[in-house]
Parts: structure tokens; sequence; C-alpha cells
């Protein structure tokens, strides 16, 4: 079995699933600080739950944001806690990617959001195979809705939990009165995208894909402020590298 890390935002979660990338059982809370009350005893119910144990898994794989500095660096110490531990295989996915995943579509550009704070959001463009069609960005969201991918021909769906909390700021959304451009915002609910990580998560390791331990970090997007000025650069801060084979 494989164990599924998720803290990128208020809401977190865990699950275990099969080396196909089913979910057997998983757990999921919301968490007002940065999910260290919740993971670990969460983790714990689950393998209990299962009747196994963390050195009889198969992997570990976590979600790396975009998400709060405190929140990613729980789950994504937790993840490497448990294989340095153990000694599993480790993967892990940026958060972006996850919420895209379920709504990939041939004919269409699928925008994921995350809340990045600040009234703004951090945003990913991915076409139908996967692959990110313009860097990702911070940025308000009218400014987003602005910079929209120039293929007019396709579709462009909104999603992940940025997205659904802007429902009322996205125009026309389900439809938008021009055939050229149809826009829609896709449902979301928190399991999206822990079942996607684990999805994701399976498939990688069936391939031997994984990731190094040591050089493995999150994914900020742009640097935190704690301790320091706060800043407003957008500078990318090691988002893995992701293509379609990943997701």
């Amino acid at each position: 079995m494989i164990l599924s890390i998720d803290t990128s935002s208020r809401h977190g979660g865990v699950a275990l699933c099969d080396a196909d990338g089913t979910v057997i059982e998983a757990r999921l809370w919301r968490s007002t600080a940065n999910h260290t009350a919740q993971l670990m005893p969460a983790v714990a119910e689950l393998l209990k739950a299962q009747d196994t144990q963390a050195a009889d898994l198969d992997g570990v794989a976590v979600a790396l944001g975009p998400g709060p500095f405190s929140a990613l660096r729980v789950g994504v110490s937790a993840a490497k806690g448990l294989v340095m531990a153990v000694g599993f295989p480790i993967v892990g996915v940026d958060t972006l990617a996850l919420e895209a995943r379920p709504h990939l579509t041939p004919t269409g550009i699928v925008a994921a959001w995350l809340d990045a704070g600040r009234n703004e959001v951090a945003a990913g463009w991915f076409a139908g195979d996967g692959e990110r069609v313009r860097e990702d960005e911070i940025a308000p969201p009218e400014t987003l809705l602005e910079q929209e991918p120039t293929r007019s021909e396709s579709a462009v769906i909104y999603c992940g939990e940025g997205a659904h909390a802007r429902l009322g700021e996205i125009p026309g959304h389900g439809n938008n009165g021009d055939a050229a451009r149809p826009t829609a915002v896709a449902p979301w609910t928190p399991a999206n995208r822990l079942w996607a990580l684990a999805e994701t998560a399976a498939r990688r390791l069936q391939r031997g894909e994984t990731d190094d331990l040591a050089t493995l970090q999150p994914y900020y997007l742009r640097m935190p402020t704690i301790g320091v000025a706060k800043r407003r650069d957008r500078v990318r801060q090691g988002r893995p590298s992701v293509t379609s084979s990943q997701i």
C-alpha cells in the first residue's frame, strides 16, 4: 500500500491506496493552524484501521504545494521522516498538477487555482496531456482572468480550491455566451486532490519514478515572509519537473 499526505491548504488529508492507485481508506480534516495536531494521529489511525504498519508500506506520496509555508513543511517533513525511518520510496507532486488532473481534457485548457493569501491565487495552466502551457504565477484573480492562454478555440476549465472559493469572480462560468471560448468551473471537494495524489503516486511507483529524499522540497512559488519584510516577488521555489507521464 501507498500512503498519501496532503497539507497544501487548511484542508488536509491522508489516504492509503493499493498498487493501482485505488484509495482504500482516507481521513480528511480542516485545520485552523498548520496540521501538526491532526497529521500523525490521522496516519496512525489510518494504519490501525487497515491493520498494517508503516514498515509494510510500499511508498509515501506528498503534495508539495504551493500552499502555506508552515503547512507544507509539516506534510513534507512527516513524509520524509517516514521514509528515513523505514526506507521506502518517496514521490512528491505539486498541488496545482493534482488539482488539474481530474479535469484534463483533450479539447480544453485547465486553469488550476489555489489560494495564495493577500487576495491572490497561485495558478497553473495545463493542456489535455497534463503539460503546462505557461509558467505558474501568483496574481489577483482579475489579473489571471485577463491573461488566459491564447488558444482561443479551447475551452477553459477553472478548477481547484481557489477557483471554487471564487465562483463569483469568474465571469460567465458554465456559459459565457462565447462559443469560441466556453468557460466552466469544475466542482471541488477536499478529496479531489488527495485521490489524484494517490493515483499519480501509484503510476509513478509502477514506472520506478521516485524522488530524491535529500533534494525534495516544498514548492512555495514565492518565498515565505516569516522573519523578513514582506516581499511581493514571484520567484518559483523548486517546482519539480512535471510532464504528462507524471500526472
